[in-house]
């Protein structure tokens, strides 16, 4: 399981002055505690279906990459695989919202229109500016986070023309199990 990213800023694309490629963070310790009660208690102990396939097609689409579609050995190799909606923070203790729009593809047991309609809400509910931090990159920066608690988002508003070189290192955690 992933547990912590650091990211080092080597080179950073400017326009007029600006710098581009930002990261954007999303705190789900607070969009769980912000749900609504009846929700909460509708949803607690549901699974949901997390596929790398929607997020590997979402980055094809919408951020203009030039990388094929995955191969049957790489779909293999990150089967979808189903968690719990709602875990417990390993470290915090704290209640986590575990599902995002870059992964999630549906809630377990529910009908596919219903699971479409809850998740649409919750991503919504979870990307509200209250939640949102956008951290902005100059070169030689060092960003960390991590994974459980907390969605992030690469804005990709820089052009082939733009060179953004960032080196990332990924902790990964056998210790603790996400479950809760």
């Amino acid at each position: 399981m992933a547990f912590a990213n650091v990211l080092h800023g080597i080179r950073i694309p400017l326009r007029d002055g600006r710098p581009l490629g930002a990261t954007e963070f999303a705190n789900m310790h607070t969009a769980y505690d912000d749900l609504p009660a009846d929700l909460k208690a509708r949803l607690e102990g549901k699974t949901a279906l997390h596929d790398f396939e929607k997020f590997w097609e979402m980055m094809r689409r919408e951020k203009g990459s030039r990388r094929p579609p995955l191969t049957e050995a790489q779909r293999k190799a990150k089967p979808p695989v189903s968690h719990k909606l709602f875990v417990t923070h390993p470290i915090t203790g704290r209640r986590v919202l575990y599902a995002n729009p870059g992964y999630t593809v549906r809630i377990d047991g529910l009908a596919q229109a219903e699971s479409d309609e809850i998740l649409e809400f919750l991503f919504q509910h979870q990307l509200k500016p209250d939640y949102r931090y956008v951290s902005r990159w100059r070169e030689g920066n060092v960003l960390m986070w991590e994974d459980i608690g907390t969605i992030h988002n690469a804005v990709a508003d820089y052009r082939a023309d733009e060179p953004r070189l960032i080196k990332r290192c990924q902790v990964m955690a056998t210790r603790f199990k996400v479950d809760a």
